[in-house]
């Protein structure tokens, strides 16, 4: 009986680990083909938890970003500007069911991305 008990906790960890390993719906190399008002043409949101973005209006501004699921097709982008690294700024990634990510910060859509088939987290040479 105990052999059996501990295949199937072995089954139900595995399970869960798959499970919690699974990539968010955000992930991904967006890209947009509008204009917006930050001037953002591409976000990357890698697997590992970052994201980076460039805004060019007002001015060009690297943005380096952490990254959590806040619900199921949403992300939280805790982002830091090139120019003030002791700025943080917060913005919403927020996967639409047309699977268009839409970029928000508290109070207005910013730009919408549509998905490409690039890997954001490719593998160091």
């Amino acid at each position: 009986m105990k052999f059996k008990q501990s295949h199937f906790l072995l089954f139900i960890s595995s399970i869960l680990l798959l499970t919690a390993c699974s990539r968010h719906s955000g992930t991904g190399v967006w890209k947009t083909d509008t204009d917006n008002q930050l001037g953002i043409e591409k976000i990357v949101v890698g697997f590992e938890g970052k994201a980076v973005f460039v805004s060019t209006k007002p001015k060009k501004i690297d943005w380096h970003c952490f990254w959590r699921g806040s619900k199921e097709k949403e992300l939280l982008l805790e982002c830091t500007p090139s120019t003030d690294p002791d700025k943080k700024q917060s913005y919403y990634l927020i996967v639409n069911e047309q699977g268009l990510a839409e970029l928000r910060d508290d109070s207005s859509l910013l730009a919408t991305f549509t998905r490409t088939d690039e890997n954001p987290s490719p593998k160091k040479k």
